[in-house]
């Protein structure tokens, strides 16, 4: 391993809500495990942690920003992940939360309603969003109501203050609050309140937070990108807009990378499932995206089998949670 942890510049302390990262970290050593978001391309990380439960391999931390912290919040309070997977291809999410089929469309339909707001000087800020409800609702469940100190595995999420534009690193409180404030996509949910400020989707500050798990002590971190790819040709106004978003995302994810990189060498490990043309929306899509992520995951195994790892986070030394 090259360098230590302190080779990376660290987030400021600010940054870091209720996670001990002083002294490298609260998990010095072991695997980190950096989930990164996608949209329901993240489905794919429950394939991953499918594939890691196989090779008995079990991280020592785990990261996360937007559909990685709900994956990674419901591995880290102990779901079943082949039974959470058939519980989510039954459910309509599409209709639970009243989405169109595209994040463009969504992103349309907001536009009209921003306009709206404008003109009955309403705010989101003063009315709470049934949307956002239901959400809290959904993920209260999936997380078992439970607390970040309860996990077993522990679990950071990352959002961003959207007054501030400080990338919020959370530990601590309750589970689903935490996931909502990370997985808070912007034209999909409002804001989420969270200790007198207001987080959205961290991916707007850091969509794989593989210098997260470095700074809170790993060793050895296992990235799992699923960033939405370029489109080829962007036609409308609003596909520039949504391309623009797309190429600055992708290079402040490759410069975080790259950091990390200057710290571990080869001890980070990349992987991006092969989820093709999976749409941020697409949750009807979920066994595809498992399915690749368990593809990536095996590949990932067999890049950790070939690193002499940390006894903290040996291969088949966890206890199989499947």
């Amino acid at each position: 391993m090259g360098g230590s942890v302190l080779a990376v510049p660290p987030l400021d302390a600010a940054a870091y809500a209720g996670v001990n990262t002083a002294a490298g970290g609260p998990h010095k050593g072991g695997l980190g495990l950096a989930l990164g978001g996608g949209g329901a391309r993240g489905f794919a990380h429950a394939g991953v942690l499918m594939a890691l439960q196989q090779a008995r391999v079990r991280p020592q931390l785990i990261t996360g920003t937007s559909m990685g912290s709900v994956v990674g919040a419901m591995f880290a309070v102990g779901q079943d992940m082949p039974r959470l997977v058939q519980v989510l291809q039954e459910l309509d999410l599409h209709e639970i939360f009243g989405l169109p089929e595209t994040y463009r469309k969504m992103l349309e339909r907001t536009i009209g309603g921003a306009f709206l707001e404008q003109l009955s000087r309403t705010s989101w800020r003063e009315h709470p969003s049934p949307r956002l409800l239901r959400l809290y609702q959904l993920l209260h469940l999936l997380c078992k109501g439970a607390d970040f100190a309860d996990l077993s595995i522990p679990l950071a999420c990352v959002a961003a203050d959207v007054d501030s534009g400080q990338e919020v690193v959370i530990g601590s409180g309750p589970v689903y609050r935490g996931v909502a404030a990370s997985a808070a996509l912007p034209g999909v949910f409002p804001p989420v309140p969270w200790n007198g400020r207001h987080l959205i989707d961290g991916g707007v500050v850091n969509n794989l937070p593989a210098d997260v798990a470095l700074a809170l002590g790993a060793d050895t971190v296992l990235a799992v990108d699923v960033s939405v790819p370029l489109l080829k040709r962007a036609e409308g106004t609003l596909e520039v807009i949504l391309q623009s978003y797309t190429i600055t995302a992708n290079e402040l994810l490759q410069v975080k990378l790259d950091l990390v990189r200057t710290t571990l060498g080869d001890r980070l490990i990349v992987v991006r499932p092969e989820v093709g043309k999976i749409g941020i929306l697409d949750f009807h899509r979920v066994e595809e995206a498992v399915a690749a992520g368990y593809t990536a995951g095996q590949e990932a195994v067999r890049r950790l089998q070939s690193l002499r790892m940390n006894p903290h986070s040996t291969i088949n030394d966890g206890e199989n949670r499947s």
